[in-house]
């Protein structure tokens, strides 16, 4: 039902757009908290970070979501955000590069206070980090020269993903011997454009760019019709910024501050800014998949 009512409106999205998503930065870095200006007052005078002053993220590159161009700067529809949030709370953001596979861990050990890259909301990263209110909704869908709507079409592909892929332990009863999987998903679209696997999984915002940054050329992107088997494709997956489960301050903080941008057209913005639909930064209520 969700992939036949929503579908229409990311569909219309201008995802050739996101060519031109680098080079996105919005000004100078914010003003730390305890530095020599005194014109910055913090939303939250109160907020702790790992370190003070600075909002220490984990990031890896994930079109649109997150890119981080120069040294501590971030940008994309959850990096425009972040930025937005450091400003807001006059902190200095520090961001950590690191493999995808990396950054969860990183937030729920403590050597990061949030990540970001299109962090679905679930019940197994709910028991290890704190989440964030829903940001953007990016429904799953399918990567594949001809059209693949249906789990069971999906099945008769050789289909290869990134270990990071949320649902990946649901899919592999589905597809069996059918799913590689790749250390990321830079690697997963070298194999396509090799002609090594028929295809990949993924949400349809990131699923347009990857097609795109690797020159991919003949593949569509279909969002994968409710299958029970696939709980991602009954329930739109919802991004969320996580943070360490001992840090709820910083995690109100972050869900006050995505309420407050939603609400004012912020967030619409963003969207915008990017060439997408407004409606990926309004995923409804908290879901958990």
């Amino acid at each position: 039902m969700y992939a036949a009512k929503k579908r229409y409106a990311l569909a219309m999205t201008a995802v050739s757009a996101l060519l031109i998503l680098t080079g996105c930065s919005d000004g100078a870095p914010p003003v730390a908290n305890g530095s020599e200006s005194e014109s910055c007052t913090p939303r939250d005078p109160d907020l702790k970070t790992l370190t003070d002053g600075t909002l220490t993220v984990a990031q890896y590159e994930y079109p649109p979501f997150s890119m981080s161009d120069t040294p501590n700067t971030l940008t994309g529809l959850e990096g425009d955000i972040l930025t937005k949030f450091a400003e807001m709370e006059c902190l200095t953001l520090t961001v950590n590069k690191g493999d995808s596979a990396a950054m969860i861990t990183s937030v729920a050990t403590g050597r990061a206070d949030t990540t970001l890259g299109s962090w679905y909301r679930t019940k197994e990263r709910a028991e290890k980090v704190r989440l964030s209110a829903p940001v953007v909704t990016s429904p799953f869908s399918a990567v594949a020269r001809e059209e693949v709507a249906s789990v069971d079409e999906l099945a008769e592909l050789q289909i290869g993903v990134g270990q990071g892929l949320i649902g990946i332990d649901k899919l592999k009863a589905v597809l069996g011997e059918n799913l590689k999987v790749y250390q990321n998903d830079d690697a997963t679209y070298e194999d396509i454009k090799a002609g090594r696997v028929d295809g990949t999984v993924q949400g349809y915002i990131a699923a347009h760019s990857y097609i795109q940054k690797h020159g991919i050329e003949g593949f569509t992107v279909t969002i994968l019709d409710p299958d029970k088997r696939l709980p991602a494709t009954v329930q739109a997956g919802q991004t969320n910024f996580p943070v360490n489960k001992d840090n709820e301050q910083l995690g109100q903080a972050l869900d006050s501050v995505i309420a407050e941008l939603r609400s004012s057209g912020e967030l619409d913005k963003i969207a915008e800014k990017y060439d997408l639909d407004a409606t990926v930064m309004n995923p409804g209520e908290p879901n958990l998949l």
